[in-house]
């Protein structure tokens, strides 16, 4: 009789079920399976708002991108926009869904915008300073309703190989066994990051990406804002 080696693994990582264990109709071959496939998302309950999992998606994203910088770059808010609306529109193309995301705000089911943060003098863990004048850091954020699962996790598998390929290092690919929600996030050079959930419960796929913390290099004292540029309206998303 063979003495089998004990699991070494976390509780966290035996509960942990990437998208390569999935079975039934919308099973697809998975890409391998490796440690970043194994992370598990972390838990909490679900809101009919705006969606829990749009909004750790976006904590997810400051956080990486704005957590010890001290010294941020200048860069035109409108230059940022763009950037990061590409790489949203780069990941919504990949995702394959026949279905185009206007600009702007309908309801918690579907919307398009831009979002912003403050920034602090040694990034987010010093949140107890006062945030930086002129400084900001744009998010970008997309919803979609009435998605399936099978449409979703094969739209999942799509964008984490196209991610993978693209350069981006993922950082969580999988299922929640808690709140049951399917989360891929990815980050690259630079302090960006990108991702989408979906939610079983409202059938609601949500997305979006984040740039690092930056300074408007137009802003001045009698400016109206400390952070938050107006940018405008994201440009549609499209297949």
């Amino acid at each position: 009789m063979t003495n089998e080696p004990p699991d070494t693994r976390t509780p966290r990582e035996q509960s942990a079920r990437s998208l390569a264990d999935t079975d039934g109709p919308s099973a697809l071959p998975a890409p391998p399976r490796t440690a970043e496939s194994e992370a598990p998302t972390k838990g909490g309950r679900k809101a009919a708002g705006i969606g829990c999992g749009a909004v750790v998606l976006l904590a997810v994203v400051a956080f990486l991108s704005a957590i010890t910088d001290s010294v941020y770059p200048d860069v035109k808010p409108e230059k940022m926009a763009d950037r990061i609306s590409a790489y949203s529109q780069d990941a919504y193309a990949a995702l394959d869904i026949d279905r185009a995301v206007k600009p702007g705000y309908v309801d918690v089911f579907t919307n398009n915008t831009y979002g912003s943060d403050y920034c602090y003098p040694d990034g987010l863990l010093s949140i107890a300073d006062n945030h930086v004048k002129g400084a900001y850091r744009l998010h970008h954020r997309w919803t979609l309703a009435k998605v399936s699962k099978t449409k979703a996790l094969t739209a999942l598998r799509r964008l984490h190989a196209h991610l993978q390929k693209e350069g981006w290092r993922i950082t969580e690919y999988g299922e929640n066994q808690q709140t049951k929600e399917w989360k891929l996030t990815a980050e690259r050079e630079g302090g960006y990051g990108t991702g989408i959930t979906w939610e079983p419960e409202f059938q609601r796929l949500s997305g979006g990406s984040g740039g690092p913390c930056a300074v408007d290099p137009d802003w001045s004292d009698d400016h109206p804002y400390s952070y938050g540029p107006d940018v405008g309206h994201p440009p549609a998303l499209t297949p």
